[in-house]
């Protein structure tokens, strides 16, 4: 990995380039400093987003964070992973941009750092979710069984019916946020899954 020495020298200089055609080797070294240092703080990032749900009801009992906060609060409880756990905190963070989406949103910010059974439950959770009230709309409620057979189908119907439905209680006690900004950045300190990771796992850019 690169000394700190080394990235602190980088970090005080900026590319030359105007197209990336003209980028040197050390352009492209300077780049990939600032970029770990604006990827250390994607937690914090992610954090201040989820943050936007306050106040937005939508029509239910509580508000679009303390539904977060509450899903997430109950499978904690339920002795769920940590990762789950942030699955469950994060899964609506979509709602502010992905009105007619927001599942794909969520999904799109966890990829790079969950399991795949994670990320599919997150991905599909709207649709699983859909069983509780799609009838009342004039929609197919049965529209996740496209989905049996998938091995993340009985663990996104436990999240969908166990922890995601029933986190509109104004009654429940829910554990502060706070209490989970150790597990986010856990989570978000390890990508897995992106582009810009080599093949044994370092960000693009870093020295071994």
């Amino acid at each position: 990995m690169e000394s700190v020495t080394d990235d602190q020298e980088l970090l005080n200089q900026s590319a030359t380039f105007g197209a990336m055609t003209e980028a040197s080797s050390l352009d492209w070294k300077i780049v990939a400093a600032h970029n770990r240092a604006f990827a250390a703080d994607v937690a914090e990032r992610v954090l201040d987003h989820l943050r936007l749900l306050e106040g937005d009801c939508g029509g239910f009992a509580v508000d679009r964070l303390e539904h977060s906060v509450q899903t997430a609060t109950r499978a904690y409880r339920a002795n769920k992973s940590d990762e789950y756990v942030v699955c469950a905190l994060l899964h609506d963070i979509g709602d502010t941009l992905g009105s007619y989406n927001h599942q794909d949103v969520a999904a799109a910010i966890l990829k790079p750092f969950v399991s795949d059974d994670h990320l599919w439950m997150v991905e599909k959770h709207a649709i699983f979710q859909g069983y509780n009230f799609f009838h009342h709309l004039g929609l197919d409620r049965d529209m996740r069984d496209q989905f049996r057979g998938h091995r993340a189908y009985d663990l996104t119907i436990e999240f969908c019916q166990e922890f995601d439905q029933t986190a509109f209680d104004p009654s429940y006690t829910s554990m502060p946020l706070s209490e989970f900004v150790p597990a986010v950045e856990a989570v978000f300190a390890d990508p897995k899954n992106s582009i810009y990771l080599t093949d044994d796992g370092q960000m693009a850019g870093t020295n071994s």
